[in-house]
C-alpha cells in the first residue's frame, strides 16, 4: 500500500492547524490561570468592600489579635517609646490641623 504525498497546500494547512490548535491552547490556559489569580486578589481585597463582608472581616482580623501570644515586655517598652517620640514628632501638625493657629511647641505662653 502506497501513501500518497501530501502536496505543499496540505502541509501548508496542516502545519498552520497545529499552530492554532496551539496558540488556542495556550490562550485558554493562560486565561484561566489569569482569572484564577484575579479571583484570588479579589477576595483579598475584601477589607476595601463595604458592608457586611467588610464587618466580618474586621471581626475576624480582631478575634486573631486577641488570640495572640503577648509581646515580651522589653519589646513593648520599645514600642510604646518609638509611639511617644512619633507623637512628640508630630504633635505640631497635629495641633494645626486641630484649628490651633500656631503649633503647640512655638507658643510663648507655655
Amino acid at each position: 500500500m502506497e501513501r500518497k504525498q501530501l502536496s505543499p497546500l496540505e502541509v501548508f494547512f496542516v502545519k498552520a492547524g497545529v499552530v492554532t490548535a496551539a496558540i488556542v491552547i495556550v490562550l485558554y490556559f493562560s486565561v484561566d490561570f489569569l482569572e484564577g489569580f484575579v479571583e484570588r486578589k479579589a477576595d483579598q481585597l475584601n477589607a476595601f468592600k463595604g458592608g457586611p463582608d467588610f464587618w466580618a472581616q474586621m471581626e475576624q482580623k480582631l478575634y486573631a489579635l486577641a488570640d495572640q501570644p503577648d509581646v515580651p515586655p522589653e519589646r513593648k517598652k520599645k514600642i510604646v517609646d518609638a509611639l511617644r517620640r512619633l507623637s512628640l514628632k508630630y504633635k505640631p501638625y497635629v495641633d494645626a490641623l486641630n484649628g490651633n493657629e500656631e503649633p503647640a511647641t512655638l507658643r510663648k505662653d507655655r
